[in-house]
């Protein structure tokens, strides 16, 4: 998996284009890229004595603890920003407590605790090893047949809102005034699923502390958006495009949301588990539709059950209130000024994000290969390697 972090001097951004004309080496120099890349096994590599799923839970956590950014100094990897989602801003936990032991399941012990470097199961007749990215509990997902798409999404998932969390607490650590300067634009809404739904908890706790921790340096909070370009809610905002005044916002309470978009009952608790931001559709001035994600601000759930009145209708709840987002404005403007035609309904940092981790096919398949059999210790195809053998014009 790779994945990626792009960061961009907005101002120098929007000064490449003085004349008319944009000037290339200027948004060059207004970008800095940071990919992160690992590899995960599928369900068909196994470690010498150890079951698919141990050796999932074994890569997986090898993966976390070496994939990371260098931007703010020594190493921050994957898992240090886990634990800090279970810590506070600036300050990671030291140990976390898993709801069970993946080998022999034993549930609600609350000596089951590891610390980044793993741990031991408590249970006498299990002792087995324990690692901290056991707390996302993916290996639930594992199959011992099939390609373990399902698992690898979730771990791109939660791996591209562990990198986030680590740019902002380097921000975080290191300058706070930037941070509250910032925006942070993630691909994909604010929001985990699978097995690691229970993650929300902790996003949404480090979100209310950093947020309050700004406050009383009297900064504002970093604005913080998740864009989204396919799935039920993109295809529902380009069916009601056209009611939407262009430079305009909808919010979709939850009946809303039950009755047009997930055909449920209208008093279901939609985004009970999943989500740490509340979605809205915007027409920007130029027409486009974007699917955003934003949090409250301070903090606090964006979605909450619905209650029925006597009448038939439902309460409007504090969820549902725009002073409950006081950042959406300011988050909307500054998306609006950042919009791209190279996709439809994008905007330039994602776009960027995009290109730096992407592969080209053919050479991306070589060097995922490669970058698998090297990291297996498997051996290595020489028809690939020759691929990259120096080579000059008018040679085979």
């Amino acid at each position: 998996m790779q994945i990626a972090g792009v960061y961009v001097d907005i101002v120098r951004f929007l000064h490449a284009n003085q004349t008319g004309l944009v000037d290339a080496r200027e948004l060059e120099k207004a970008q800095i890229t940071q990919t992160v890349n690992s590899v995960l096994p599928g369900s068909n590599v196994y470690l010498k004595g150890t079951t698919g799923v141990d050796t999932w839970r074994m890569e997986f956590a090898r993966a976390f603890a070496e994939a990371g950014i260098s931007d703010f100094g020594p190493k921050f990897t994957l898992a240090d920003a886990l634990m800090t989602i279970h810590g506070r801003p600036g300050r990671a936990a030291t140990e976390l407590t898993l709801s069970k032991c993946p080998n022999c399941d034993s549930v609600g012990m609350p000596s089951q605790t590891v610390t980044i470097k793993g741990g031991t199961c408590s249970e006498p007749l299990c002792g087995a090893s324990l690692h901290a990215t056991d707390v996302l509990r993916i290996y639930e997902e594992y199959t011992k047949d099939g390609e373990n798409i399902r698992t690898l999404n979730l771990s791109m998932n939660i791996a591209e809102r562990l990198l986030l969390v680590s740019y902002i607490d380097g921000f975080y650590r290191h300058s706070p005034y930037r941070l509250s300067q910032g925006l942070f634009i993630t691909d994909g809404p604010l929001a985990v699923y699978g097995a690691t739904a229970p993650m929300k908890s902790g996003f949404l706790r480090y979100w209310e502390q950093l947020c309050a921790d700004l406050e009383a340096r009297d900064l504002a909070p970093p604005l913080l958006v998740g864009i989204e370009k396919r799935g039920n809610f993109a295809d529902h905002a380009h069916a009601i495009h056209s009611h939407i005044p262009n430079g305009h916002v909808m919010m979709l309470d939850t009946p809303y949301i039950n009755e047009y978009i997930n055909n449920e009952r209208p008093d279901h608790f939609y985004g009970k588990d999943e989500f740490y931001g509340r979605r809205f559709f915007y027409k920007t001035t130029t027409g486009e539709m974007l699917v955003v994600t934003v949090p409250r601000v301070p903090g606090g759930r964006p979605y909450e059950k619905p209650q029925p009145l006597f009448n038939g209708s439902f309460k409007r709840l504090a969820a549902e209130d725009y002073a409950s987002y006081p950042t959406l404005r300011v988050t909307l403007e500054t998306l609006d000024l950042l919009q791209t035609r190279l996709y439809p309904n994008a905007v330039i940092p994602v776009a960027l994000a995009h290109s730096a981790s992407s592969l080209p096919l053919g050479t991306g398949r070589s060097v995922l290969t490669l970058l698998a059999q090297q990291s297996l210790g498997m051996p290595q195809d020489s028809i690939s390697l020759s691929r990259f053998k120096p080579q000059r014009y008018g040679q085979r």
